[in-house]
Formats: C-alpha cells, sequence, structure tokens
C-alpha cells in the first residue's frame, strides 16, 4: 500500500518532494506541551513510557469530554437518559470532567497545528494509515477491542486534535480484506 502511494507522488511531482519521518518523533519534538501528558519512563527504553500520538490521544478525549460536559452536562444530570453499556460509562465521565489541564489541552491543540502547518506548508499530504491494522472482530474480548480503540484513537487524534483534514482512502488489501 505504502509503495502504490510512493509510486503515484513520484510519478506526478518527483522523488524529491516525499520526506520520510516517524510522525510520533516529529510530534513529541514540535508540541512542548504535551510534554505534560507523558509519564516519563524508568525502566522504559524509551523516553516516555506512553509514545507521543497516545498523549495526544489523551488531550483530545479531555477536550471532548470537557466539551461534552459543558454542551450537555446539564441535560444529561437532569434527564439522566438511559444509555446502554460503554456509552454511558463515558457519558457519565465526560460529565464528571473538570476544567484541570484544559488550558494545556489548547496549547497542545495550538502547537499541534503550528506544527503540522509548517511541516506541510500549503500543499502538503501527510499520509499516515487510517486504522492500526486489521479491524477486530464483531465477538472480540472487550479488553482486545479497548487496545484497539486506543491505537486508533492515536491515529485519529492527529486530525481531531489539529483540525486538518483527515480523508481515508483505501489503497489496497491485507489478509483478502479492505
Amino acid at each position: 500500500v505504502k509503495q502504490v502511494l510512493l509510486n503515484s507522488v513520484e510519478k506526478l511531482y518527483g522523488g524529491g518532494v516525499i520526506k520520510h519521518m516517524t510522525l510520533g518523533d516529529y510530534v513529541k519534538d514540535n508540541v512542548p506541551s504535551l510534554t505534560r501528558f507523558m509519564s516519563l519512563g524508568g525502566d522504559s527504553k524509551e523516553e516516555y513510557s506512553v509514545p507521543s500520538l497516545a498523549a495526544l490521544s489523551s488531550a483530545m478525549r479531555m477536550l471532548e469530554r470537557y466539551e461534552f460536559k459543558i454542551n450537555h452536562g446539564e441535560w444529561v444530570t437532569s434527564v439522566k437518559p438511559s444509555l446502554g453499556p460503554g456509552i454511558a460509562e463515558r457519558v457519565w465521565k465526560a460529565v464528571r470532567t473538570t476544567d484541570e489541564n484544559i488550558d494545556i489541552c489548547h496549547s497542545v491543540k495550538t502547537e499541534l497545528r503550528g506544527a503540522l502547518s509548517s511541516l506541510l506548508g500549503d500543499f502538503g499530504i501527510l499520509a499516515i494509515p487510517t486504522v492500526p491494522g486489521l479491524l477486530p472482530k464483531l465477538q472480540t474480548e472487550p479488553s482486545a477491542l479497548e487496545s484497539f480503540r486506543a491505537r486508533a484513537f492515536s491515529l485519529l487524534s492527529v486530525a481531531g486534535v489539529s483540525g486538518f483534514c483527515q480523508v481515508s482512502i483505501p489503497l489496497g488489501m491485507y489478509d483478502h480484506l479492505p
């Protein structure tokens, strides 16, 4: 899949326009406020025990919960709607959210937008996977499903926090699946 994209870009614009880099490292180096969402790893071989995209996802989810509370919290607490499993827990977690660290979340958002603008300019494209791997099967264990969900949000948070557009384009097959 990667090669299809690279070949297309090289054919249209030449090979000199392609930059290869690790997005997580770029984000870590250019979004300093993100360190507030990262734990220093004691025994880890990596500098941080939480990768930068996972930390970005944490900032995004905190902002989403806070904004949900501001917009819907009063209704949820007064009506107490009947919500299904999984949804109810997330809604009530949002309603209990405080404004602690929200300023840092907004700093992360501003810094990420600036970092991506600097990287991409007016016409750049950031190509990353839509999902972190094969989609879970219908009867997947909740713990495995939560792990996939966390990894997926790490990828989705790039567009979600930066405000940049995200387009998913199926470019190939893996294990006979798109």
